[in-house]
């Protein structure tokens, strides 16, 4: 596939020509959305920005910021592009952990799109296309026509399955690579470290859709032995933001997204992120209420894509001082991981001067 190979290429692109890459992809997309979504025309309408407003990345915070709160109230005839009937789109449902879920609309190039994004990370870690992958995921993967054929053949497992019944299955043949969440590898981690159980070492061991604390990662390794790779990514955008061979820090596929952290190189700011190839539902600098690091240190793979330093999170997972500081989520799991006695805790702000543990 020729986007793979592209997409493969571009980590090692001069920072110049990623950049312009950027800019170019950027400015079609400004231009797409606002003589064609109805949202976009609106949002730039009031804040008085067009698209020719934006020529370099100098430029991008010259374009207002969408929340997911406005992406939510639009209808689909506000938010897909005029000229594609919203019925015949894939619609794909977030989560909805910070309130309601947002419905995501995608025509067949899109969900393309979004399948080349997923899977460059795959093959950064080389990945081949007659690996077995087993993944564990609350609803089944959809099973593409090159895997009906054989290649990159997939097993789905349910979050719904007990650590004993992933385990089982993980024993019963070899998966080249395995993909769950933190949680999931955490009590698959514990069921056989606890019973002295040996399963096969998968090539590639993904963690997603929740972020991977050090002692999980710990747990992990042991188990596996194999080092974790940290995968972050939205539903509405699909994966974009990766660990490295080094796993330190993550890269950003800079040459399929835009990544923005609102806050000086070294402190924590909100994650604003553009997907540069969804054209029938745009994402155009999205809140999307999490919370990272970023630096401009290169990485010592040699790769010259972003590179965000750590993931905080949700930014409503975090307890507000009085004095207006807040103590991020990790700070709780950092503090109550060091006693073994805990198995489980939860941290209720009750009000700015009461925590209930």
């Amino acid at each position: 596939m020729w986007q793979l190979k592209h997409s493969l290429s571009t980590s090692y692109w001069p920072v110049e020509k990623l950049h312009q890459w950027q800019e170019e992809m950027l400015r079609r997309l400004l231009v797409h959305a606002y003589r064609n979504v109805p949202l976009y025309r609106m949002l730039y309408d009031e804040t008085g920005f067009r698209p020719k407003d934006f020529q370099t990345l100098e430029d991008i915070q010259k374009i207002p910021i969408l929340s997911k709160r406005r992406l939510k109230k639009g209808a689909p005839s506000e938010v897909v592009a005029s000229g594609i009937d919203p019925s015949r789109c894939k619609v794909v449902m977030t989560s909805g952990s910070t309130g309601v879920p947002l419905q995501i609309y995608l025509s067949a190039e899109d969900e393309r799109w979004q399948r080349v994004t997923a899977w460059r990370i795959l093959f950064e870690h080389g990945f081949r296309w007659t690996f077995r992958t087993l993944q564990i995921d609350t609803t089944p993967s959809q099973s593409y026509f090159i895997q009906r054929l054989g290649i990159a053949p997939k097993d789905w497992m349910s979050t719904l399955d007990s650590p004993e019944q992933w385990v089982a299955v993980l024993k019963s043949r070899w998966y080249e690579v395995l993909v769950a969440s933190a949680s999931v590898l955490h009590a698959m981690a514990e069921k056989i470290l606890a019973h002295g159980l040996k399963v096969p070492s998968p090539k590639i061991l993904i963690s997603d859709d929740e972020t991977l604390m050090p002692t999980t990662r710990d747990f992990v390794r042991r188990a596996f032995g194999i080092e974790p790779i940290d995968v972050y990514g939205l539903c509405e955008l699909s994966n974009f933001v990766w660990q490295c061979e080094t796993r330190r820090g993550y890269h950003i596929s800079a040459d399929s997204h835009i990544v923005e952290v609102a806050a000086p190189p070294g402190e924590i700011g909100p994650v604003i992120a553009t997907a540069l190839g969804m054209v029938t539902m745009p994402i155009i600098r999205y809140d999307t209420g999490d919370l990272a690091e970023a630096t401009t240190e290169p990485c010592a793979c040699g790769r010259t894509l972003p590179v965000i330093t750590r993931i905080w999170g949700r930014a409503v997972d975090s307890v507000e001082l009085p004095d207006r500081r807040k103590l991020l989520w990790p700070f709780f799991y950092d503090l109550f991981s060091r006693y073994e006695e805990l198995s489980q805790w939860r941290v209720v702000q009750a009000d700015p001067l009461r925590l209930r543990v």
